[in-house]
């Protein structure tokens, strides 16, 4: 008989029509994880009752939470339905699921150019002014082109229905790539911005394959997301939940149907698939104003339980400020960024991650406030590190305080 190992076991979601409700139709869906922490915790509270023998009777369990979530390693698309539940609205498509039509492309370094322009949901108007695009070259373009537009995204500064002219931040730039014109050429963008509510709910199960035994966590609500981009490393990160109900540990899975598969892009990178850091609107990494040694990232709905007299776990899932909040510790070259936090100056930042085949996420500040200037001098064989917190807050200028793009190579 078989011990159950931790070197087996799926994480499997399905969105629920109604809050705290496992769905009878449907399918659950396979995710990629590096390691769960969804607990219940139960609260218990021992009998007060004083006995001759001096002995208590016994304790009573009172109440149960739920709270934890998983660990994973960045990759594109697999987490697009917490990400829509942390921010609380939807995705906002261009093209077909943000892949529009294909085009024959002519550039210069501030144009895209459409010999005929797209139409419907593909048509470069549909494009906002101020939002950034990836564009995915056709499957016959050479090596260097792919790895060139793979690497980039460029920012939209005006639209028409055949030229998309870019923000003078983020120029085309390189022989074979300016002045070429060529067909199967497409745009990529999807965007979800912070929202207002989006009750969006799961139910987790855990399967323990190896003993046949299953753990379901219903109502669970995403209510935090690390991110961390570090040096030499994977992109790695985490979401929290809070959740409503939990049944113990079963012998049959509590989700319908059949699991869908996982999504198969590459895993993230610190080095090859970070492409670009804004500070400003101006790119920081390679630069001659700074070199950046780690990012973090933490967005977190400070989401409450709600407790209800006869219900055991949580009756609902209060939201609450959405904070976001992150670090990142840079190089010392200059006085620039030490003195942007003595003098409180407010900026903007865009952090830039896409795997090798263009398909990534591009996360948007539009206002942040570095909250602090670590300065660590070290000892007499270190770097001058300049540690620097910030925090992301409403712009009264976009309407938003985060917005993440996406974009897809196919």
């Amino acid at each position: 008989m078989p011990f159950a190992s931790s070197a087996y076991g799926q994480l499997r979601y399905i969105t629920e029509t109604v809050a705290g409700t496992t769905p009878t139709t449907g399918n659950g869906v396979n995710l990629r994880q590096t390691g769960l922490t969804t607990k219940a915790a139960l609260s218990t509270v021992t009998s007060n009752e004083v006995r001759a023998d001096r002995l208590s009777t016994g304790l009573t369990i009172t109440d149960m939470n739920l709270d934890g979530g998983f660990n994973f390693e960045l990759s594109g698309e697999e987490y697009d339905p917490f990400l829509e539940s942390l921010l609380g609205s939807t995705f906002t498509h261009f093209g077909v699921a943000g892949l529009g039509a294909a085009f024959s492309m002519a550039t210069t370094a501030t144009t895209i150019t459409a010999s005929v322009a797209t139409t419907g949901a593909s048509i470069f108007t549909a494009l906002p002014n101020g939002s950034w695009i990836k564009i995915v070259p056709p499957g016959a373009a050479t090596a260097a082109v792919k790895a060139y537009f793979a690497d980039r995204w460029f920012k939209v500064a005006t639209t028409t229905a055949t030229i998309i002219t870019l923000d003078a931040s983020t120029p085309i730039t390189g022989v074979g790539i300016i002045g070429v014109t060529a067909a199967g050429y497409a745009i990529s963008q999807s965007t979800v911005a912070n929202g207002a509510s989006l009750a969006r709910s799961f139910t987790l199960e855990y399967a323990m394959t190896d003993i046949n035994q299953f753990l379901p966590f219903r109502g669970m609500r995403a209510n935090s997301m690390d991110l961390s981009l570090d040096v030499g490393s994977i992109i790695t990160g985490s979401f929290g939940f809070l959740g409503q109900g939990h049944d113990g540990m079963v012998g049959a899975t509590t989700l319908p149907g059949s699991p869908v598969a996982s999504q198969a892009l590459e895993v993230m990178n610190s080095v090859a698939d970070v492409g670009a850091i804004y500070e400003n609107g101006s790119s920081v990494l390679g630069g001659s104003s700074s070199f950046i040694k780690s990012v973090k990232l933490n967005i977190a709905n400070n989401m409450r339980a709600q407790k209800a007299i006869g219900i055991f776990g949580n009756a609902g899932i209060g939201l609450g400020e959405l904070a976001i909040t992150g670090s990142m510790d840079i190089y010392v070259e200059n006085a620039n960024y030490y003195n942007k936090w003595l003098a409180g100056t407010t900026t903007s930042l865009a952090l830039d991650m896409a795997d090798a085949a263009g398909n990534g996420y591009l996360v948007e500040m539009d206002k942040v406030q570095f909250k602090d200037g670590g300065l660590n001098l070290g000892g007499r064989n270190d770097d001058t590190m300049l540690s620097l917190p910030f925090q992301a807050f409403y712009s009264p200028t976009t309407g938003r305080g985060i917005r993440l793009t996406r974009a897809v190579a196919a």
